[in-house]
């Protein structure tokens, strides 16, 4: 079987094209990650891959699940359940986020930190990625402790390992070689 972005790339550039003419990016955001949370349920992963499970009934159960009750959601349910592409949501849904991303000229960066960064060593980082990268940066953080010190910036293709782990690993790497 085809792997899971190639079956969600025409969707996610379809609904990309919808929600530029629209004028709607954060409704369409807030629609697919309620779909992508949905379909990635274990129950619902079973009643998509079961055998003769009525389409209209996993379709009403889906949307019911997320509460949109919106014509558009529900045409591209019903559309992905007829073209057994449920288990592509989640995917479509990050297509559609990197597609969004790109044409607000906006980088998502994810900073992995040993403690829990300052308001102004979040933007201290933004400002510095976005003179790297030339466009706004959004940042998300989160926590490791086995970092010991320091952080992990991963921003598209770029990942910046500033962890003392790291560089303890390449200390010992340098040492044994």
């Amino acid at each position: 079987m085809a792997e899971a972005s190639s079956l969600a790339r025409p969707y996610a550039k379809a609904v990309f094209e919808m929600a530029q003419q629209a004028g709607a990016f954060n409704d369409w955001s807030e629609r697919l990650q309620a779909l992508a949370q949905v379909t990635e349920n274990d129950t619902v992963q079973q009643a998509i891959a079961a055998p003769g499970v009525d389409q209209q009934q996993l379709v009403d159960a889906i949307l019911a699940a997320t509460g949109s009750e919106d014509a558009q959601v529900r045409n591209l349910v019903a559309l992905l359940a007829e073209n057994g592409r449920l288990t592509a949501t989640a995917e479509m849904a990050e297509q559609y986020e990197a597609l969004r991303a790109e044409a607000e000229k906006v980088t998502q960066a994810e900073v992995v930190s040993a403690a829990e960064l300052s308001d102004a060593q979040r933007d201290a980082i933004a400002a510095r990625l976005k003179d790297k990268l030339g466009t706004d940066v959004t940042i998300t953080t989160s926590i490791d402790d086995s970092l010991i010190g320091g952080a992990i910036v991963r921003a598209g293709d770029l990942v910046i390992d500033g962890s003392v782990r790291a560089k303890l690993e390449r200390l010992a790497s340098s040492l044994t070689h």
